[in-house]
């Protein structure tokens, strides 16, 4: 049997998306595909590779989406695809690994975390081509380089920063605590300082216009990882003095002139350790995303699928896509929309971290860091990475996300029922201190429980106060 039906292209900035179709009749080999053991996955590979030599020998493939119908079940960097294979550890290497067996709801990232280590590293330690591993696999994972703290009586968080010349909040977010309680004989991990390289190599000189360096090249990369899109060539030019005089007007203390000095360095440094917590449980359905909880950068939801709705477009995109459990919440509330002649449309679910990347520098270099953020999220701060929430539109506003959307008859019984299938309107109006975003009656979150959804919605409440963490 050929493992292929067909294909589709999706232009990207940089080369192509391809869109490969398995057989229909490989429904089970992908509903199980996250536990496809090393043999079937290399065989995979060698087909897909063999698919682009045949069939595609002139495209510059960047990445592939595996599908089942309208069922997205993988989606991978085409370079990594038959060739990321780490090579045999040295005698040293072996002496300083541990073994870890993959238990089910693991992940990379949630492996990665509990045992200090990165996702990149993971993968290379153990030829993963993908994110993809099976209950029962057996992982290399490297001892620990960090230190660990015992907490003893008497030990505060403050404390431990001060000691450990660390950030409160980056200690927190390292040992991915929400609140500042600890308690005794409980195991911190204390990070190197430079696991936290955009902040360690921010020099202490003061640099302006015409400077050139590594000094400015650090300022320039600190500076992206805050959002920014500034080309990192150590030159001291006109965009990267607006772009530092942008960040100083976020703070009274701050001169706002563009040039970067000690106070700045002070500024941007925190800026970057306090930035967010990233989330533990990020497939959770009640997940809080937000500007202070980040959803891990490699973070792809099980289970995206295309929802039986209408939309103002035809053609296959990544935005079409939600949770399973979401979009059949969704198919349920478009039906109901119909039965009483309302006319929906849904425009944008899914959105991968690099994607809200491209959107939010784009607007940051354009309005700035503080305005963007009002109506754009940060990477790893945006709902849609969730796979749980969805704008919705109608004809009644041209299918643009519009604040008047609100006022039309379809954006009031959305408000209104939207609740009755599991859903909120995520950003309501009048709550823009609470949820950091302008009022969007466009914008449905599912929460996984019709009983809470109707529960916020009733009480003209937002998720972060049902949470007690407005």
């Amino acid at each position: 049997m050929e493992l292929f039906i067909g294909h589709k292209l999706l232009k990207r900035k940089d080369g192509y998306t391809v869109i490969l179709y398995l057989d229909q009749e490989l429904s089970e080999f992908a509903k199980d595909f996250d536990e496809i053991d090393s043999k079937e996955r290399i065989g995979l590979e060698r087909a897909i590779r063999d698919y682009i030599k045949e069939k595609l020998p002139n495209i510059k493939v960047k990445s592939i989406n595996l599908m089942v119908g309208s069922l997205l079940v993988a989606s991978l960097p085409f370079a990594n695809i038959g060739v990321a294979k780490a090579a045999e550890p040295s005698q040293t290497q072996t002496q300083s690994l541990r073994t870890y067996k993959v238990e089910s709801g693991d992940t990379l990232v949630k492996i990665s975390n509990k045992f200090g280590t990165t996702v990149s590293k993971l993968k290379a330690l153990n030829g993963l081509s993908s994110d993809l591993i099976y209950i029962g696999q057996t992982l290399k994972i490297p001892q620990l380089q960090d230190k660990t703290h015992i907490v003893q009586a008497g030990d505060t968080l403050s404390e431990l920063a001060r000691r450990y010349n660390l950030s409160l909040q980056g200690l927190k977010r390292t040992n991915g605590l929400t609140g500042d309680r600890i308690y005794i004989g409980q195991a911190l991990t204390i990070p190197k300082q430079d696991e936290l390289p955009s902040v360690k190599r921010l020099p202490d000189e003061v640099f302006r216009v015409g400077d050139r360096g590594e000094g400015v090249k650090a300022i320039q990369i600190a500076l992206n990882d805050l959002g920014y899109s500034l080309v990192e060539d150590g030159a001291y030019g006109p965009t990267t003095e607006r772009i530092v005089s942008d960040f100083q007007k976020q703070y009274d203390a701050l001169n706002v002139d563009g040039i970067y000095g000690p106070k700045t360095k002070e500024y941007l440094a925190e800026a970057l350790l306090t930035d967010h917590i990233v989330l533990a449980e990020p497939s959770d359905t009640l997940a809080l995303v937000n500007k202070n909880n980040s959803l891990p950068s490699n973070y792809i939801p099980e289970n995206l699928v295309v929802p039986d709705v209408p939309f103002p477009f035809t053609e296959f995109h990544e935005k079409k896509l939600m949770r399973e459990d979401a979009a059949r919440a969704l198919e349920r509330l478009f039906a109901k929309a119909k039965e009483e002649n309302i006319a929906l449309y849904a425009t944008s679910g899914y959105r991968s971290y690099d994607r809200q990347k491209a959107i939010f520098t784009s607007k940051s270099m354009r309005y700035g860091l503080e305005r963007a953020n009002q109506f754009s999220a940060k990477p790893g701060e945006s709902e849609h990475q969730t796979g749980l929430a969805m704008d919705v539109t109608s004809p009644k506003v041209n299918f643009a996300l519009s604040q008047s959307f609100g006022e039309t008859r379809e954006g009031r019984w959305l408000k209104e029922n939207a609740p009755k299938f599991g859903f909120i309107i995520r950003y309501p109006e009048g709550k823009e201190e609470v949820t950091g975003y302008q009022y969007e009656p466009w914008h449905l979150r599912y929460l996984g429980n019709n009983h809470i959804a109707y529960t916020i919605a009733s009480n003209g409440a937002t998720l972060e106060e049902y949470l007690g963490m407005a």
